[in-house]
């Protein structure tokens, strides 16, 4: 302001120095103070504009529709919309008022000293003249007045920096938002370990929450510290059902662990099937969709059944190998290698031969790349009994 004004009177000075050269003192004494209220006016008017648009970012309606806001996980971040700010700092209703102000100044003052006389002396200009000087004189300086004073820049200045402020000052601090965030990594650690996917996405609610809320936000955190308080008894409730269901799940791999290695060691080939569905089902995405959609009790049942499925499978090869064990000693390697087999010596040499095709295409170790080291250790041990059962028979039996 203070540099407009320096201007604005240097500026005046240099026209009225030049009235002076030319004898017309008496112009330049009337155009001196005209000059100064028409832009004392135009001034004035801006100035009032500008107080009343800064005055309004108070409202947070008006500061809001001007914020960006980023929620980082940890705290909100406001920035100010560069394009919002150039907007709201629109002048051109104050600029023409003020310019049509300025001027009608200039011509009731004017208008008023030539009525008077005041432009009648003994110089060499007629009094229409000098009034017509003074009237350019003046234009001047409030045309100067009104490219010096950039309205719209000095306005959007003030704004910007007002409104800078009130982000300095608007409360952010969010309450127990570092619980929430231990919460989900907790949760996603557990997920993890299930290998599936869960949504624990707390972040994004809470950044949907501010941009409809912006207004409210700015002055009072309540209803967000509400969203965020909700959002910890869900994820608390998340991650105890996780825990709970990671922990049956654990004990559903231990258990079928236990079973598949005594299954294998009985080279049953039906036990052998329903072991391998149950470890389907127990390692499908159908099963870890219903932790995703939060289907406990669903998912507590699917479980449960496998388990009760792994138990009657268990029981079914305890007894296998107990009956296998007991007839083991008086078991000669012919009986064996049929039993292997799962044959009876009845058979042709081409019904051995198929058998041993079929047997060979369920037990060969490249079937179990997808199951545990050990289940794959047992494959191979059984594959290895087949051939030495097929050799011996071709050899007792004498073909090809």
């Amino acid at each position: 302001m203070k540099e407009l004004i320096g201007f604005i009177s240097i500026t005046t000075i240099l026209l009225l120095f030049l009235l002076l050269v030319f004898g017309l003192f008496r112009v330049a004494l009337i155009t001196l103070p005209t000059s100064a209220v028409a832009v004392s006016v135009m001034l004035s008017i801006l100035y009032l504009f500008r107080i009343h648009r800064i005055r309004r970012l108070n409202s947070h309606g008006t500061l809001s529709r001007m914020l960006i806001v980023q929620f980082d996980g940890q705290r909100l971040h406001w920035d100010l919309e560069e394009s919002q700010i150039e907007l709201y700092a629109k002048a051109k209703l104050a600029t023409c008022m003020s310019t049509m102000l300025g001027i009608l100044s200039i011509w009731l003052i004017l208008d008023i000293v030539h009525k008077r006389g005041a432009f009648h002396d003994l110089a060499r200009f007629s009094p229409d003249v000098k009034l017509a000087i003074s009237y350019a004189i003046s234009g001047i300086v409030v045309l100067v007045t009104l490219i010096k004073a950039k309205p719209v820049e000095t306005l959007k200045d003030a704004i910007w920096e007002r409104a800078s402020y009130l982000v300095c000052q608007t409360n952010t601090q969010l309450e127990k938002i570092q619980e929430l965030r231990s919460l989900e990594t907790a949760i996603k650690s557990i997920a993890y370990q299930l290998k599936t996917s869960f949504p624990a996405d707390f972040k994004t609610e809470i950044q949907e929450f501010v941009n409809a809320h912006k207004k409210e936000v700015l002055s009072d955190t309540t209803e967000l510290n509400k969203l965020i308080a909700e959002n910890i008894k869900r994820a608390e409730e998340d991650r105890i059902h996780l825990e709970k269901a990671n922990n049956h799940y654990r004990a559903a791999m231990k258990l079928y662990t236990v079973v598949a290695i005594e299954v294998n060691w009985t080279g049953s080939i039906p036990l052998i099937k329903e072991m391998e569905y149950d470890y389907e089902g127990l390692t499908s995405e159908n099963l870890k969709s219903l932790l995703s959609n939060r289907k406990w009790d669903d998912f507590y049942d699917i479980v449960n059944e496998i388990m009760k499925d792994l138990q009657r499978l268990r029981e079914l090869a305890i007894k296998y190998q107990e009956e296998g064990t007991n007839g083991y000693k008086k078991e000669t390697d012919e009986e064996k290698a049929y039993r292997i087999m799962e044959i009876s010596s009845a058979v042709s040499n081409e019904e051995i031969k198929n058998a041993y095709r079929e047997l060979a295409r369920n037990y060969h170790p490249d079937n179990a790349e997808q199951t545990t080291l050990g289940i794959k250790k047992l494959a191979e041990e059984r594959f290895k009994e087949i051939n030495w059962a097929y050799d011996f028979l071709k050899e007792i039996r004498n073909f090809c």
